[in-house]
């Protein structure tokens, strides 16, 4: 499969009265065509940060916003917002907000929802537009009669049904997930979560997930990034990460979700993340972890390869 998207070095750092705030720091990982990248981590850790850079939906007090991003062969950390708009944003990179179901305007009709991207980011005239819409519709699941209603007279599966067709209906080649099943109840979760997988192969879709669910990340992943105070501490294969993971932080993580199949005891993570103003000079996981040694205290741990893609960011691996 080819590559789609290629991040290098992603920083984003925003200033605030306390101090300038490293939400992302120095994130690289690559995606390929009909793989899904998930993104898991405390609350707090940068996620959402990173799913913003990625779409340029970016706050007024950024600090700096730089590194490399390859979306499809173009460099977009090079266009000016006016380009990114035109060229990238809906039609090559597509965002599920978190709790999209509540980001539908009450008192616009579905209809009207779907067609506003293609009206204003291609040269469809409403008719066409409204023809792409019916497609799309079906394609998530709700029947055509529903284009026609109002949000509010939908349930928050079909809410959220609505919104995954927003994201799919420029036929873009990367959907961002931000937390796109938290405020769904576990059958409506598994309902969605068919629907992705199903238009992940049907659509020729990638998908970045960002979730601190695991177990639900574990439905749709194939490669998994862990996230830890604004860096990726892993990045591996979901069987890699979800079976054997390396990183410490890795392991806290996993183990800290029920298993039906086995007597291992839950566990958890002492402590709480760092500030991301003022993080560790260190490892940044190093106060909290188990098998800190000396050298984490003060020296960033190096990037440690463990496959073609993958990586881990730790002193224990450095040292064999």
């Amino acid at each position: 499969m080819s590559e789609v998207l290629e991040v290098k070095n992603l920083k984003l750092y925003y200033r605030t009265l306390a101090g300038i705030v490293r939400a992302v720091d120095e994130v690289s990982f690559t995606l390929r065509e009909r793989e899904t990248l998930a993104i898991i981590g405390e609350s707090g850790c940068g996620k959402t940060s990173l799913s913003r850079a990625l779409i340029r939906f970016l706050p007024r007090n950024v600090y700096e916003f730089s590194g490399s991003i390859r979306l499809d062969g173009i460099e977009v950390m090079k266009l000016s917002d006016a380009e990114f708009d035109k060229q990238i944003r809906w039609k090559k990179i597509a965002y599920v907000t978190q709790a999209a179901i509540n980001s539908l305007n009450p008192v616009i009709k579905v209809v009207d929802h779907l067609i506003e991207p293609l009206v204003l980011h291609t040269n469809m005239s409403k008719n066409e537009a409204i023809e792409r819409a019916r497609e799309v519709i079906k394609k998530v699941g709700i029947a055509e009669d529903f284009l026609w209603r109002y949000p509010f007279e939908l349930s928050g599966g079909m809410r959220q049904r609505v919104v995954i067709a927003l994201s799919i209906i420029t036929n873009p080649r990367v959907v961002i997930l931000d937390e796109p099943t938290s405020a769904l109840d576990v059958m409506t979760q598994a309902n969605i979560m068919n629907l992705l997988k199903e238009l992940k192969n049907n659509e020729n879709l990638s998908f970045i997930f960002i979730t601190h669910d695991i177990a639900v990340s574990s439905e749709l992943s194939d490669k998994v990034a862990v996230m830890y105070a604004g860096q990726i501490v892993e990045l591996g294969s979901a069987e890699k990460i979800y079976t054997d993971p390396l990183h410490p932080y890795s392991k806290g993580l996993l183990g800290s979700v029920p298993r039906i199949h086995t007597d291992k005891q839950v566990v958890f993570i002492p402590g709480t993340p760092p500030s991301l103003i003022n993080p560790p000079s260190g490892c940044r996981f190093y106060p909290r972890c188990p098998q800190a040694m000396p050298i984490c205290e003060k020296t960033p741990p190096p990037v440690i390869a463990t496959g073609p893609e993958d990586y881990v960011r730790c002193w224990l691996y450095a040292e064999k």
